[in-house]
């Protein structure tokens, strides 16, 4: 990574995406450029100076004379604050997404979604069954199931609107900010890892899948994972959603583990645990067990899965990725967290 000095002459640097570079290496005369994207991610606009003695010709001096990225063609780290525009001039707000991890205001047994594990600042997804067990994964409460995600209530729930304080709660849609309303998202994730299902438990096919395995995921309005909010009291009672004003579209999903993290042996040199993984101790656990409920005894007789002492004895792995959802119109986007493990020692129980 380098930075362009622009003190100076203006500088374009320009670099086609994964598919733009598929299309010209077709070289059958079809490539053509018609779309591109702007992005400002190096700029902090804090540096704009009101007081800067010198006048209003010198108070965005330090912003234009900020060194830029050259072109990156790693999608996974560039353009990650894009650049729109809207039609009204005078916006004091702009939408944005928040995830919902209030577990004290969680919906109870309807909903349930809350697995965030804030000491981790996490969700936890379980790869196989008994490590499922373990954890709590088929009660109301506890982690992700990242093997049976239907058997739970346990999502992941996003909000789209304008998360600003004092105003009275009420729909993006209809309102005089609609131009900011959102009705489609994109949702990456590493298809190594997982697929994204829905609350219902069933997966979801992703449209394109690039050249670092990131699956993109088209989720709109009306589908199983974008549904609108309908609840507009104030955000601190319960059952309403954490958006402060106005709200759009909410997010839904819940995550269900790849066949190579529910299947891969850690011990094996070519899995993606020891690729990508780390083994937790008893001191990484305690914390999580605590937040998330500690040991679980198999349904099946004399199976019992102990997830403190296979924690201490380094036998749980765990696997760090994100999951990133990105407003197609608004580009407001937000990185979700999330930790797979599994354990090579549970006996897996019966469903």
């Amino acid at each position: 990574m380098a930075f362009q000095d622009n003190s100076g002459d203006i500088i374009l640097d320009a670099v086609l995406t994964d598919a733009g570079r598929r299309a010209m290496a077709r070289g059958d005369g079809t490539f053509k450029i018609n779309h591109f994207k702007l992005g400002d991610d190096e700029i902090n606009y804090e540096n704009f100076n009101l007081d800067h003695t010198g006048g209003s010709p010198y108070y965005d001096l330090e912003i234009l004379q900020t060194p830029i990225l050259e072109a990156l063609t790693n999608n996974e780290v560039s353009l990650n604050s894009k650049l729109i525009s809207y039609t009204n001039p005078n916006l004091l707000y702009l939408p944005q997404l928040i995830l919902n991890t209030e577990v004290e205001k969680s919906y109870g047994k309807d909903v349930g979604f809350f697995q965030y594990d804030p000491a981790k600042e996490t969700f936890i997804v379980a790869c196989t069954v008994g490590t499922a067990r373990a954890m709590g994964a088929h009660a109301e409460t506890g982690v992700l199931n990242g093997v049976f995600p239907g058997q739970s209530n346990s999502r992941i729930r996003l909000e789209f609107g304008i998360d600003t304080p004092g105003k009275t709660p009420g729909p993006l849609k209809g309102s005089n900010l609609s131009e900011l309303n959102e009705d489609s998202f994109y949702i990456e994730y590493d298809s190594r890892f997982c697929q994204i299902a829905n609350v219902t438990g069933e997966t979801q096919n992703g449209s394109f899948v690039d050249e670092d395995a990131i699956q993109l995921l088209l989720a709109t309005a009306g589908s199983d994972l974008v549904t609108e909010m309908n609840k507009f009291d104030d955000s601190l009672k319960p059952h309403q959603p954490k958006i402060r004003w106005l709200r759009g579209n909410k997010i839904e999903f819940k995550i269900m583990a790849s066949d190579l993290l529910q299947s891969g042996d850690p011990d094996s040199s070519k899995s993606l645990w020891q690729k990508h993984g780390t083994q937790d101790t008893g001191t990484d656990w305690d914390t999580t067990a605590a937040t998330i409920g500690n040991s679980s005894t198999c349904y099946t007789a004399g199976g019992t899965n102990d997830i403190d002492a296979e924690a201490a004895a380094g036998t749980l792995w765990r696997i760090d990725s994100y999951i990133r959802v990105s407003g197609v119109y608004t580009g407001a986007s937000i990185d979700v967290p999330v930790r797979f493990y599994k354990s090579k020692e549970f006996v897996d129980c019966s469903n």
